[in-house]
C-alpha cells in the first residue's frame, strides 16, 4: 500500500548502531471488556447511518488518530460498530476516569508529599491521556490548553494546575463564552498572566496591569488581525487591518481590575484587602481551585472602552458587570468563530485546512453560539477530514507533536507501570519530565515556555519546501536536529529498558512494554512488521519503508544456544519492529 511521502525533512541524525541506516532514512522522509451474555443489546436504540460508518478498520483508525490520544483494537471496533456521529456522542456522555485533582492530591499523598507539584500533574495527565475512556474529551482538552495556555514552568502548585486542567476538561463540550469566563477567573490564568489582584488606578502613576487583557484578545479570542470566515486575514490595499489598539487594552484591563482570591464565606468577617492579598487570616485551601471573587474596592470606575464598546463610569465599583461586557464582546467579536475554529482543526485534524473547511466549522461556531461540542463534532465528521481529496494528500495532515507519538505508542502497545499496579486508590503512571530535546521528547505536557504555547498556528519553517508553498506547519517550531534525535533514541531505550521514574525498589523504569505478544511471529520478519504496522499506524507500510523495515529486523541474529541471550535477540526483533515504524511518515504524520 503505497502513500505520498511527506514533505516534512529536517536534517540527518544518528542512532544506536544496529538501526542507524534504515532510522534516519525514514526519519528524513517524515519530518523535512468482554462480551455479555445478556440478550439486551444497548446499541439497539442507536440509530446507525451508513455513511458515518468506516468502510475499513484503517478509515477508523484515521479517524480515532484525530479524536483520541492513539487508536487502539477496541476504539476502531467501537467506532466500525456504532458509527462516526454515535460515538462522538458517546465519548462526551462517558464519565471520567477521575478528575486531574484528584488523582495529583492522591498521587502527592502517595509519594510522601504534603502538596500536589507539577510532577504530580504531569503523572495524572500521562495516566488519564493513555488510559481514560473519554479519549475525546481528554483531548479535545489538550487542544484547549495549547490555545487557554498556562505553563508549569510558571507556576509549581500542582493543585492549582491540576484544577486549570480539570476546568478545560469539563469545558470541553460547553459554550465558547462560560470556557472564556472560567479562564479568566481561574486563580492558576489569574498567576500566570498577572491579572490575579490587580488593582485599579490611583491617580499617583499606579496603572491596571495589562497583561491579560492583552492576551485574552491576541490569543484566546480575536487574534491581531481582522479575519474573513475562512479564518484568513482582511487585506486593506495589501495590508492586513488590525483587530485593537492600545487604548483597547487599556480600556480592557481596568475591566479586569479587582478579581483576587476566593472569599470563603466562612471568612466574611475579615477586612476584604486580607482576602484579597491571600494573608494568614484568610488562607484556604480552596482558593487554589476555585474561581477568583470580585472586590468592588478594588475595581475601576472610571469608563471603559474597548472594541467599539463602552462601559460607562460607576458610580459604585461593579466588576462582574464590567467583566460581562467585555466577555460578551469578546465572545460575540466577529473574528472568534474563525479564530478559535480554524486553531481547533489545526489541532485535531490538519494544519492547512482549505478556506471552505474553516467557513464551514466557522458557521458552526456561530450558529450553535460557541457550542464547543457541536464544534469539535462538525471538524471530525467535516468531509475534508473524513475524505480528503487526493489531489490534496501532498500537504494535508499534520506533524503530530512528540507526546502525541508517545501517547499514540503507549495505547496501541502493552505495557506495564510498577507504581500503576501497586498504587490501590487511583492509580498512576510515575512518569518523568519529558521536555528535554536531546534525550526525551522536547516538549511536556502543560509546560510550555510561553503564553504561546510550543508553537504557534501560523509558523512557518524558514527555507523549506512548505514556506515556498505557504504552508504552515506549527509542531516544526520544535522541530530540530537534536530533537529528532533526541526522539528517535528515546523511542529506542523506553523499548529496550523502560522510561518514566526510576523505581528503586523494583530496579526499573516505572514504565516498561510488553512486547511478549509478538514474539511468536520473530521468525517471519515480513509478518512482524505488517502486524505490528497495522497496529501502529492502521495500515502496512508503504514497500520502500517496508522493504527498509524487514531488512533491519532480518539483520538481527536470533540463533543464540543461550537461552536468556536468544531471548533478548528474540525481543530485539520486535524492539527494531516498532522503533523503525515509529519513525516513518506515516507515524509521525497525522494524516
Amino acid at each position: 500500500m503505497s502513500r505520498t511521502p511527506s514533505p516534512l525533512r529536517p536534517s540527518r541524525i544518528r542512532l544506536w548502531p544496529w538501526l542507524a541506516g534504515v532510522c534516519t532514512s525514514l526519519i528524513l522522509s517524515a519530518c523535512g471488556g468482554g462480551a455479555s451474555n445478556t440478550s439486551f443489546d444497548p446499541d439497539s436504540k442507536l440509530t446507525v447511518s451508513a455513511a458515518m460508518v468506516p468502510g475499513s478498520d484503517a478509515e477508523a483508525y484515521r479517524f480515532l488518530s484525530q479524536a483520541t490520544f492513539g487508536p487502539t483494537e477496541a476504539d476502531v471496533a467501537r467506532v466500525k460498530r456504532i458509527g462516526y456521529d454515535n460515538w462522538i456522542d458517546e465519548q462526551f456522555n462517558t464519565a471520567l476516569q477521575s478528575s486531574h485533582l484528584a488523582m495529583a492530591e492522591s498521587a502527592a499523598a502517595t509519594m510522601g508529599r504534603t502538596q500536589a507539584t507539577a510532577g504530580e500533574v504531569g503523572y495524572s495527565w500521562w495516566t488519564h491521556a493513555v488510559r481514560d475512556p473519554a479519549q475525546l474529551r481528554q483531548r479535545v482538552a489538550f487542544a484547549l490548553s495549547e490555545i487557554f495556555v498556562i505553563s508549569t514552568l510558571s507556576i509549581d502548585d500542582g493543585r492549582r494546575v491540576a484544577s486549570y486542567l480539570d476546568m478545560l476538561t469539563t469545558k470541553a463540550d460547553a459554550n465558547y463564552r462560560d470556557l472564556l469566563e472560567s479562564v479568566a477567573l481561574h486563580p492558576a490564568m489569574g498567576q500566570y498572566l498577572s491579572h490575579l489582584a490587580n488593582r485599579k488606578e490611583d491617580g499617583t502613576g499606579r496603572v491596571p496591569d495589562e497583561n491579560f487583557a492583552r492576551e485574552v484578545m491576541q490569543l484566546f479570542s480575536i487574534g491581531l488581525y481582522e479575519l474573513g470566515d475562512n479564518g484568513r486575514p482582511k487585506l486593506q490595499a495589501g495590508q492586513a487591518t488590525e483587530t485593537y489598539t492600545a487604548a483597547d487594552i487599556k480600556g480592557l484591563a481596568r475591566v479586569f481590575t479587582g478579581f483576587s482570591w476566593y472569599w470563603p464565606s466562612t471568612k466574611s468577617a475579615l477586612v476584604w484587602w486580607k482576602c484579597f492579598w491571600r494573608t494568614t487570616e484568610c488562607k484556604d485551601a480552596r482558593q487554589d481551585v476555585t474561581a477568583m471573587s470580585a472586590y468592588p474596592q478594588a475595581h475601576s470606575t472610571a469608563e471603559k472602552q474597548f472594541l467599539g464598546v463602552t462601559v460607562p463610569a460607576q458610580d459604585t465599583a461593579d466588576p462582574q458587570a464590567s467583566l460581562k461586557a467585555a466577555l460578551d464582546r469578546l465572545a460575540t467579536h466577529p473574528n472568534t468563530a474563525p479564530f478559535i475554529s480554524k486553531q481547533l482543526i489545526q489541532r485535531l485534524v490538519t494544519s492547512n485546512p482549505s478556506d471552505a473547511y474553516v467557513a464551514d466549522i466557522t458557521r458552526v461556531f456561530r450558529g450553535s453560539q460557541g457550542n464547543l461540542r457541536a464544534v469539535v463534532k462538525a471538524i471530525l465528521l467535516h468531509d475534508e477530514a473524513r475524505h480528503p481529496a487526493a489531489s490534496v494528500l501532498q500537504t494535508y495532515g499534520k506533524l503530530k507533536e512528540p507526546v502525541l507519538r508517545l501517547t499514540s505508542l503507549m495505547r496501541a502497545i502493552p505495557h506495564t507501570s510498577d507504581r500503576y499496579n501497586a498504587t490501590a486508590s487511583l492509580p498512576f503512571y510515575q512518569s518523568d519530565d519529558t521536555s528535554d530535546p536531546g534525550s526525551q521528547l522536547g516538549q511536556a505536557p502543560l509546560r510550555a515556555p510561553s503564553v504561546f504555547n510550543f508553537f504557534r498556528p501560523g509558523y512557518v519553517a524558514p527555507q523549506s519546501a512548505m514556506a515556498l508553498q505557504g504552508l504552515v506547519a506549527p509542531e516544526m517550531q520544535i522541530t530540530t536536529e537534536t530533537s529528532v534525535l533526541g526522539y528517535a533514541n528515546f523511542i529506542l531505550r523506553a523499548l529496550d529498558q523502560g522510561f518514566g521514574q526510576w523505581n528503586s525498589s523494583t530496579t526499573n523504569w516505572d514504565l516498561r512494554f510488553d512486547l511478549s505478544s509478538w514474539d511468536n511471529l520473530v521468525s517471519t520478519p515480513d509478518t512482524l512488521v505488517d502486524t505490528l504496522a497495522k497496529r501502529l499506524i492502521g495500515h502496512t507500510l508503504p514497500d520502500d519503508a517496508r522493504a527498509q523495515a524487514i531488512a533491519a529486523v532480518s539483520a538481527l541474529p536470533i540463533n543464540s544456544s543461550n537461552a536468556t541471550t536468544l531471548a533478548k535477540q528474540r525481543r530485539q526483533r520486535i524492539q527494531a519492529a516498532i522503533a523503525v515504524i515509529c519513525v516513518t511518515p506515516e507515524f509521525i504524520v497525522q494524516q
